[in-house]
């Protein structure tokens, strides 16, 4: 595969959670995952051109290029029920490969869990426009935080990573395919209780996705809770999860 990366315990897995990292950030971010959750629940995560083990290859800047081959792959992923989970951008890629697997593959996942993220097909829509130029793109990377002071401060890191982030905030300020029909799947909003970046107004719009199944879960933490709380993330998530596995009692995540 070029666009996943799988570290499901094998055989053991009886569901899988298909993985999508912020903008300007890796699969890696996921893998931990892996060995924190019981082997029962597979854990996959996207790593886009340009990102990570891709650093070699040019990001791409449309969500289109995007959707296409990651539907391809993740239809491998069918044979178990599946779950995409994303954060920031990454919830808004896994709406979007959501919508493209039931019109591509005429079923969508089991389940969305959109973490630190506005419903995107909220209107108006959000305006990434002030982002895209170079400074934009490094205002950005210091408003939302998450990136230590020394990153913050090499000028090597940040001309590697600029790039990458300019990109992704240009796949989510483009345009979204023309199906904009409700998900129809169960959605859980992951939020952070201080998260400047998210209103929780525009959050709640996550509901019309839905198929009348949905909830909000709230972490004290910022934006990057997901990474910040990731013991208590993992807690909900498996307890999220349980309905899934058709009464399967499924372990706490290792600490």
């Amino acid at each position: 595969m070029t666009w996943l990366r799988d570290w499901s315990h094998g055989e053991d897995a009886v569901l899988r959670v298909l993985c999508l990292p912020p903008a300007g950030a890796s699969a890696h971010i996921y893998r931990r995952w892996a060995q924190l959750l019981p082997r029962e629940i597979g854990v996959v995560a996207a790593e886009l051109p340009g990102h990570g083990s891709r650093l070699a290859e040019p990001p791409v800047t449309t969500m289109e290029a995007i959707l296409g081959p990651l539907c391809e792959e993740a239809a491998t992923l069918t044979d178990l029920p599946l779950v995409v989970f994303g954060h920031s951008m990454g919830a808004t890629l896994g709406a979007e490969l959501c919508r493209t697997m039931r019109r591509e593959l005429g079923g969508a996942p089991q389940m969305l869990i959109a973490a630190a993220c506005e419903a995107p097909r909220a209107v108006p829509r959000k305006d990434y426009a002030p982002w895209l130029t170079e400074q934009g793109t490094l205002d950005f990377l210091f408003r939302m935080g998450g990136t230590p002071d020394e990153l913050l401060a090499n000028d090597e890191y940040l001309r590697m990573l600029l790039p990458v982030l300019r990109a992704d905030l240009t796949v989510l300020a483009g345009p979204r395919p023309e199906d904009d029909r409700p998900l129809g799947c169960p959605v859980r909003v992951y939020l952070g209780e201080r998260d400047s970046g998210v209103k929780p107004e525009r959050a709640a719009e996550w509901r019309a996705e839905s198929n009348g199944d949905y909830a909000v879960r709230t972490f004290t933490a910022g934006h990057f809770f997901v990474q910040e709380q990731v013991d208590d993330v993992l807690t909900q998530l498996c307890a999220d999860l349980s309905p899934l596995l058709s009464g399967r009692k499924v372990p706490l995540p290792h600490s």
